[in-house]
């Protein structure tokens, strides 16, 4: 187990500013999905979480670490993204434990953090599972194409890997926060809300593909350049 941890946090090259900064945002951007989750609107008629918002970013993240840092720091930041969750979550436990001293503001700010609570919880269990699928998907896919600045085949993989992992975590998630823990929704509006989700997602990380695709070149030809300079 001490000799896995040490491998975990080794790596072969220095970590750059730009890779620190896009690993805050994606963990930024995980937290913030679970805050919102647990506040449902209305998408033409159909019930759907607000985590839709926010919460593609991660998975978008997740393939440019795979792609430009490698496996292994992608797998990392979903550890570091789910340590500081469940930090998250015991102050808001401790939080809403103390005394308050407004009631009416005080209900309120518990039924927020109960339903972020719940949440949260799916939300470990799902994204861990998920985030794994999108990174097995996508590390095996990119075998055919090795190399730091060869992104052959990227928009496929990208939206592939991204799909199958967003399907799996709506498939855990939704019903875990929905039906398990806070059981506000019957069985078939999850499973339509698991079908919409989904495919809401996807079609999100689909549209903004050209911008993840730049960013992913861009990230890669900076990164190179700080391994040229280091030779």
């Amino acid at each position: 187990m001490k000799e896995r941890l040490k491998n975990l946090f080794t790596f072969d090259k220095h970590i750059s500013v730009l890779q620190v900064i896009l690993t805050v945002l994606f963990i930024g951007a995980l937290l913030v999905s679970n805050i919102i989750s647990s506040r449902i609107f209305n998408f033409f008629g159909y019930s759907m979480t607000c985590a839709v918002i926010v919460f593609p970013i991660t998975y978008i993240l997740s393939d440019l670490f795979s792609e430009v840092y490698g496996y292994k720091w992608s797998r990392l930041t979903c550890y570091l993204g789910f340590a500081i969750n469940l930090f998250a979550v015991v102050v808001f436990y401790i939080a809403s434990s103390l005394p308050a001293v407004i009631p009416e503001q005080d209900e309120a700010f518990r039924s927020i953090l109960i339903g972020t609570f719940s949440c949260t919880m799916a939300s470990f269990i799902a994204f861990i599972i998920g985030d794994f699928v999108n990174d097995k998907i996508f590390d095996k896919m990119k075998q055919k194409h090795k190399g730091l600045i060869n992104h052959k085949g990227f928009a496929l993989r990208a939206i592939v890997s991204s799909f199958a992992g967003e399907l799996i975590d709506s498939c855990v998630y939704l019903p875990l926060a929905f039906l398990v823990f806070n059981p506000i929704m019957t069985g078939v509006e999850v499973l339509i809300m698991i079908a919409i989700q989904a495919s809401l997602k996807t079609a999100y990380e689909a549209i903004i593909l050209p911008f993840t695709t730049l960013l992913t070149k861009k990230v890669s030809k900076y990164e190179q350049s700080l391994l040229e300079r280091n030779i």
